[in-house]
């Protein structure tokens, strides 16, 4: 007998939405995630829910993309935000083209179903007045609106909406082992990072949702998956450059993007073709400039805000070859592994951020016709955690004496979960102070937080609530933090220490590509403070091994 229905590989957007829609319908269901939720691919993108507008030649994805827009801001509208998004023109050729007209006409077919207007043409007064920070050589604007929603945010509330529906979400799992062919279904071998051991389980299905390790997935099960690796960084600048979201032509033609992000200002994407290991991209030298000297045209004070960090993540495209990454459909594709001998093993390639509910629907559809199980989808009718009302922020801060501006930030994380939160500062009014000042996060949110969504590092901590990922990038805010969750957690003083490394660790990961200038200053004063005052330099003298250092 298995020990379940479905065994979901991947914590990302669609390994959660996955989880979610199989366990709302009636499915016994696992999710395995080798790392943190939402701590891979889906981490690393701008967040935008996209209409579709540079896939005008595929329609079929463009209805698909507006109808999940429609989904997301029903049943996630408190994650959810609108953002109006500039082109603007210093020449009329980048609009001249048959691609640029295409694409208009496709926008405007669907503007109706997402409620926004349609694509605009503005004169250069105008969009010196939308963007003051715009080139007075620019010779007017294109005008869209697109919705964004939090990745992070949305990936832990499917998981949490899975659990809530009776699934197993084991983080920090990592697969090494799948055999698809045994009587009693598919048995499934991982490490538990947490406890050090090895581990399995059986299912009578397996969903491969690990993005750009999928073809891994399906290698440690036999099975042979091809994917069209493609390598996209962005750049972080340390203040909002911009109000609105701007996207422009870079040398190569490519469609780049600068969009105001909470407190700062991300710049993305490039596309490029690789064949590196997705745990060990950094983001070049030469995409950095790429990105910088194709806004600094129509943006000339880019240069003037400081970079904090980079990121860099993959895209898991289909594998069609022999043309431009950007002619590659952005579409997916499920894969079913019966033909090499699978009882039940599914693979997804492709996909976007947008459609990770509808790649979820479909694949679940498959799973119960399998399963013999009769329950329709309701991922797109019933909301997600913190969704129920609207929540009255003026209220709110003169009820809880809590600023308007860190409240709003709770709101927009959290929703109906906001007046919650605020309940803990009744007993423990200490807890209405911020920790992290640059987002703000305020103490009780990572009391919560802790309490309820199954962190287990800093860096889980920082997905869940943006701890450390403002201008500072943990400068201020890790100690405090950290002492925080080890009180929470009971953590001993070397795990304190550990944690604390780790998190600047991963920090320095994205700030050295970059660093340049007055970042080597910053940079000097994180040493200072954990090396040199908190004497943490030393603090690993007497390591001990976490238990997955000690497995040969």
């Amino acid at each position: 007998m298995t020990d379940f229905d479905v065994i979901v590989i991947g914590g990302g957007s669609t390994g959660t939405a996955v989880a979610r829609d199989c366990a709302m319908r009636g499915v016994k269901t696992l999710l395995l995630e080798r790392d943190d939720i939402a701590s891979a691919t889906v981490g690393t993108c701008a967040g935008m829910i996209s209409s579709g507008f540079k896939y005008y030649n595929e329609p079929e994805l463009m209805d698909m993309c507006s109808e999940e827009v429609k989904h997301f801001r029903h049943i996630a509208k408190h994650i959810v935000t609108k953002n109006p998004i500039l082109f603007p023109l210093l020449d009329l050729s980048d609009f001249s083209s048959k691609d640029g007209t295409s694409g208009v006409n496709e926008y405007a077919k669907r503007v109706e179903e997402r409620g926004v207007p349609p694509f605009l043409f503005i004169t250069p007064e105008d969009s010196l007045e939308l963007e003051p920070m715009l080139s007075s050589e620019v010779i007017g604007s294109g005008y869209i609106e697109e919705f964004f929603i939090d990745p992070f945010r949305l990936c832990i509330l499917q998981a949490m909406d899975a659990i809530n529906h009776g699934a197993t979400v084991k983080t920090y799992c990592e697969v090494t082992e799948i055999e698809s062919n045994n009587s009693d279904g598919n048995k499934v071998v991982f490490f538990n990072r947490i406890t050090g051991e090895i581990e399995q389980t059986t299912g009578k299905i397996v969903i491969n949702a690990s993005g750009p390790w999928a073809s891994k997935i399906a290698k440690s099960a036999g099975f042979s998956l091809t994917l069209r690796l493609n390598k996209g960084g962005h750049v972080i600048l340390d203040r909002r450059v911009v109000n609105i979201g701007l996207t422009t032509r870079a040398i190569d033609r490519r469609w780049v993007y600068m969009y105001p992000h909470e407190n700062t200002t991300l710049i993305g994407t490039t596309a490029l073709d690789t064949w590196e290991n997705p745990d060990e991209l950094v983001t070049s030298q030469d995409e950095i400039e790429y990105l910088l000297k194709s806004f600094e045209p129509i943006v000339p004070s880019i240069k003037e805000a400081r970079i904090i960090r980079t990121m860099e993540g993959v895209r898991p495209m289909v594998p069609i070859w022999k043309v431009p990454e950007g002619e590659v459909t952005r579409g997916y594709e499920i894969v079913n592994h019966e033909s090499e001998g699978a009882t039940g093993f599914l693979s997804f390639i492709g996909g976007k951020l947008v459609m990770c509910r509808h790649m979820a629907e479909a694949v679940t559809d498959i799973a119960c016709k399998k399963l013999g199980i009769e329950a329709e989808c309701e991922t797109h009718l019933k909301p997600l955690l913190g969704n129920d009302d609207d929540v009255d922020i003026l209220v709110l801060a003169k009820e809880y004496k809590v600023s308007q501006h860190a409240l709003e930030r709770l709101r927009a994380r959290r929703g109906t979960e906001t007046r919650e939160i605020l309940e803990l500062t009744k007993k423990h009014p200490e807890w209405r102070s911020n920790v992290c000042t640059c987002e703000p996060v305020l103490e009780a949110e990572l009391r919560y937080t802790i309490r309820n969504e199954f962190p287990q590092t800093l860096n889980d901590l920082r997905r869940r609530v943006r701890l450390g990922t403002g201008p500072c990038q943990g400068t201020f805010c890790t100690y405090k933090a950290a002492a925080i969750m080890a009180e929470e957690m009971e953590l001993n003083g070397r795990q304190f220490q550990t944690d604390i490394l780790d998190f600047l660790a991963e920090r320095w990961k994205g700030k050295r590509p970059p660093i340049r200038g007055i970042g080597l200053a910053q940079e000097e004063l994180v040493q200072g403070l954990y090396s040199c005052v908190a004497n943490l330099e030393h603090a690993t003298d007497e390591y001990e091994p976490k238990p997955w250092e000690e497995v040969d």
